[in-house]
Formats: structure tokens, C-alpha cells, sequence
């Protein structure tokens, strides 16, 4: 992916992207990260004639656009929950936690989980849902300081602490988190959401309940776990911030880009992520922990 910005009114951003498939794309983006304007000249403009690789390739130089005016811009035009500092920044506000701070923002989404393997009723806000169906389970995490404040970015500050190539660990350890190296990269839990859900029967029907949300503003991430056997981990404090460390992952994979090697490490992610990597030809199952993965670089199917 390469982009290149073209112009700049009231009306927003103007950029050229060329896609992974080496097609120009054309494209406004807004300041609140609308695409206003798209044109390219690689695939059929009708997006039902167009192939899974193709809406693909145009969905990443959309995805991309946006990432490119934030970054290049500092506007916010990263849709809720898709802004990699944000992510980050609640995964260190969330790797930080003592276990008993932990227990209290996110013990319910623990116990949520387990009532699907220890024999007890599994309680569900649908009353049209088995429990072996997909569920989504959500909270919303709120940090502060603004994880966008930072300066340098907090993603390029974090990044400086890793070596190496694709073997690196996905995060640093707790005890290495708690040292004076990150201190300048402060963060702390403002406010959690209480549980949302999201049920799908397999047949393309979808429904959502969302809980309480705790301030009138968007959160910085939000933790979305389907049911898994927790005797297959050991913390689930620490599967819940390598969760956020795969978002930040599947963020990059989905602009089309490589991610940046701390968050190369194959793990469950975003849930819109995992539908795209199952069935796009772009990707490989980077959801799946037990995958042995070939390439990080999105592919030109």
C-alpha cells in the first residue's frame, strides 16, 4: 500500500492510494473519516460484479486512506474502536491492572465465558439462542490520558521497544510493562461498559444487545470474545490484553499493510477481522492460535 496526499479544503482530505494490486484509488475522506469520494479504475464500480479479492483490495485503500490522514493529518477519522493508539493504550492501562482491579472491570465477561464449559446455564439476552451458536461477548474500554495526545504517536513510542523479526513476543511481560522504560507511556482504566452481545445463527441473522454504556463518548476499544474451553489458557488477564495486541494486529492487516512486528503473533482478534480472514482471499487464519502462519504480508490473490 502507498498513499500519497493530493489536497486538502474544507471538505475534507484528498489522497491517492495504490492498492496491493497496483490500482489507483482516488479518494476524499472527511474529517470525521467519511469517505466522501472514491474512484478507481481496476475493478467494476458495480460492487456486486466486482470478485471477494477485488471488494477487498478496495475496502483496504479505504481502510488505508483513513489511517494515512490520521496519522499524516492528526484528524480523527479512524471509526470507533479501529484506532491502533487507542488499542494500545487501553492494553497498557488493562496489562497494568492488579488482578483484583482486573477481577472487578472484567470478572462478569470471565464468568460469562465459563458458564459455556462448567455445566451451569449459560444466560443469554435472546430467548431464540442456543449457547452453541456464535455469541459475541463485548465490553467497552475507556482510558485516559487522550491515547491521541502523545507525541511522539503512542504506537511509534511502543514500537521502539522491540528488536528483531516475526519471533518477537506480542507484548513485553507484565514486570517488564511495570518498569520505568514505559512510564512515559501512561494510561489507565477511565471506565468500563457493561456486557454487550452479539448472536448470530449461522443462516446471516444477526442480533445485539448492548449494555450500560459509561460516558457520553465513543470508547477506545472494545473486548469482543467468543466462547473458548479456559482450561486451554493460563491468565485470562493476560488472553484478554494478547486479545487487544491481535486487534492492533488485524487493524493493520485489514489496510492492507503488514503489522509492525511486536503484533505479529497469530491469536483471536476483532470478530469482523476473523469473518474477513476466513473468507477473504487476502489472508491467512491469523484468528486461529494453533495456525502456523506463512506470511504477515496481506496477499495479491
Amino acid at each position: 500500500m502507498d498513499a500519497m496526499i493530493t489536497g486538502e479544503d474544507e471538505g475534507g482530505v484528498g489522497l491517492s492510494i495504490i492498492d496491493n494490486n497496483d490500482v489507483e484509488n482516488l479518494i476524499s475522506v472527511d474529517f470525521d473519516g467519511e469517505i466522501t469520494y472514491h474512484e478507481q479504475d481496476g475493478y467494476p464500480d458495480n460492487v456486486s460484479k466486482r470478485t471477494d479479492a477485488g471488494n477487498e483490495h478496495v475496502s483496504q485503500a479505504r481502510r488505508f486512506a483513513k489511517w494515512h490522514v490520521y496519522r499524516e493529518r492528526g484528524y480523527d477519522t479512524l471509526d470507533a474502536g479501529n484506532n491502533p493508539d487507542r488499542i494500545l493504550a487501553s492494553l497498557l492501562a488493562l496489562a497494568r491492572l492488579s488482578e483484583a482491579e482486573f477481577d472487578e472491570h472484567f470478572g462478569d465477561l470471565q464468568r460469562q465465558i465459563e458458564s459455556h464449559y462448567d455445566g451451569s446455564t449459560v444466560d443469554l439476552p435472546f430467548p431464540d439462542a442456543d449457547p452453541d451458536d456464535v455469541i459475541v461477548y463485548r465490553k467497552d474500554v475507556y482510558v485516559q490520558p487522550d491515547p491521541t495526545g502523545y507525541e511522539p504517536p503512542l504506537l511509534e513510542q511502543y514500537l521502539g521497544h522491540f528488536d528483531g523479526e516475526s519471533d518477537s513476543p506480542v507484548m513485553p511481560a507484565k514486570d517488564t510493562l511495570d518498569t520505568s522504560e514505559f512510564d512515559a507511556l501512561e494510561a489507565e482504566i477511565e471506565a468500563v461498559s457493561a456486557m454487550h452481545y452479539l448472536h448470530t445463527d449461522g443462516l446471516g441473522n444477526e442480533q445485539t444487545e448492548r449494555g450500560e454504556d459509561p460516558l457520553e463518548r465513543e470508547s477506545d476499544a472494545t473486548i469482543e470474545l467468543v466462547p473458548f474451553d479456559p482450561e486451554e489458557i493460563g491468565s485470562f488477564h493476560h488472553y484478554v490484553v494478547s486479545h487487544l495486541a491481535y486487534q492492533i494486529r488485524d487493524g493493520f492487516l485489514l489496510m492492507g499493510v503488514k503489522p509492525p512486528v511486536a503484533f505479529r503473533k497469530a491469536g483471536w482478534g476483532k470478530y469482523r477481522a476473523f469473518h474477513r480472514q476466513k473468507f477473504k482471499p487476502q489472508y491467512e487464519n491469523y484468528w486461529d492460535a494453533t495456525a502456523t502462519i506463512q506470511s504477515w504480508e496481506p496477499k495479491v490473490p
